[in-house]
């Protein structure tokens, strides 16, 4: 329940700092890193396939709803990364960080066709925005140094909410 808690409050606050002015101020060649992304990640790769997927699904759904665009891509991306990521979080043994770095690189880069797909799909044939000027890629590289950070954080606040 607490450790439930925890990725709540992480998620609602990256959901504001994703949103609000400040996200400006963390960008790098005009490109910040996906928190968002991370914790879903993170919350998956700790949880499980199940409660990653109802996370993910969950916060896509905000973005959604904040963004104002099309309802529904971000949480079915969101709801694609969080079961998949669960998944590889069940068969993988041990908490590494080459494997955190290793996951936000792959799934930002797995948001990245999905959500090029989907906005192709349904908004603008031919639309790949995401892979253009290779600022994907500098946000999968910016999502996979900022993910064991955010890994080490969570798993100790986790020890202190056991005691």
């Amino acid at each position: 329940m607490k450790r439930d808690l925890l990725f709540i409050l992480l998620i609602t606050f990256f959901i504001f700092l994703q949103s609000s002015p400040l996200s400006v101020h963390l960008a790098l060649w005009g490109v910040s890193p996906d928190f968002l992304l991370i914790t879903v990640s993170l919350a998956a790769f700790l949880l499980g396939p199940v409660p990653g997927q109802i996370i993910g699904f969950t916060a896509g759904l905000f973005v959604d709803i904040i963004s104002g665009g099309l309802l529904g891509i971000s949480a079915f991306t969101f709801t694609i990364i969080g079961f998949g990521v669960g998944i590889v979080g069940q068969k993988v043994y041990g908490n590494s960080i080459l494997i955190t770095i290793s996951l936000l690189f792959f799934g930002t880069l797995i948001k990245a066709v999905v959500l090029s797909m989907l906005a192709a799909l349904f908004l603008k044939p031919g639309y790949f925005g995401y892979f253009s000027q290779g600022r994907i890629f500098l946000e999968a590289v910016l999502n996979g140094v900022i993910a064991p950070v955010l890994f080490i954080l969570i798993t100790g606040v986790e020890k202190r909410l056991k005691r």
